[in-house]
């Protein structure tokens, strides 16, 4: 009797023993799961993220190819955004596609220092203008939105004269260091620090030598977002 009792304890604490085995491999396994969950949520959230980005890059790139399409001339540019609704979107694939909306803005004058340009080409054939296009895309997949950034460029648009616009700054609004604007366009002189970056204009009259025809003019203006005066307020 006592042996059989011995032996019946001896399989009560296998049984124990394998049952506690059962639990510690369960509880390991839903780690190694949760971990590796965790993992696939961390690289579908960037891939969403660099794909709003993406997008977002998109929509300036759509102004500036309005803008080549009219030959500079912002008004037509607004006339197509507004028939778009400022909007266009991307599919990006079966479940997943970018809404981008686009906004432009237009310098304003400044009362203050803001944004100073020095020897900025006014020649009306040209008329350099600077603008800033706000572009935000949002990411949906499904119909349940995933992802949004929002990025600022700031262009150089050149009226009548290819290639009509250049890229100065762009800020990623979802950075690590996000600030209001990205900076001057135009009027920079070539030095230690900086390039020539004005626009030369000259005139030919049939096989007679260029002649200088530039209009240089200093600018001051705003661009409606608050900060400081300085390099990049």
């Amino acid at each position: 009797m006592t042996l059989r009792c011995m032996r019946g304890a001896r399989r009560g604490i296998v049984l124990v023993t394998t049952l506690l085995a059962v639990v510690l491999i369960m509880a390991l396994l839903a780690v190694m799961v949760d971990i590796d969950t965790a993992g696939l949520r961390a690289t579908v959230e960037e891939s969403r993220s660099a794909q709003a980005l993406a997008a977002a890059d998109a929509g300036a790139q759509w102004v500036r190819a309005l803008l080549q399409q009219h030959d500079g001339d912002l008004s037509a540019v607004l006339t197509d955004l507004a028939k778009a609704h400022s909007t266009t979107t991307l599919a990006i694939d079966a479940d997943t596609s970018a809404q981008v909306l686009v906004g432009l803005q237009a310098p304003g004058a400044s009362r203050s220092p803001d944004h100073i340009d020095l020897n900025v080409e006014a020649n009306p054939q040209i008329a350099e203008a600077p603008l800033q296009v706000v572009s935000t895309a949002i990411i949906t997949t499904g119909g349940t939105v995933v992802a949004s950034r929002t990025v600022t460029t700031l262009l150089r648009c050149f009226h009548h004269v290819p290639p009509y616009s250049e890229v100065v700054g762009v800020i990623d609004d979802g950075g690590p260091s996000s600030i209001f604007s990205p900076g001057d366009p135009a009027g920079q002189v070539g030095s230690t620090y900086a390039t020539d970056l004005r626009i030369h204009v000259s005139t030919e009259v049939g096989s007679a030598s260029p002649v200088p025809a530039s209009t240089f003019k200093d600018d001051s203006w705003s661009d409606g977002n608050p900060g400081a005066p300085g390099l990049l307020p």
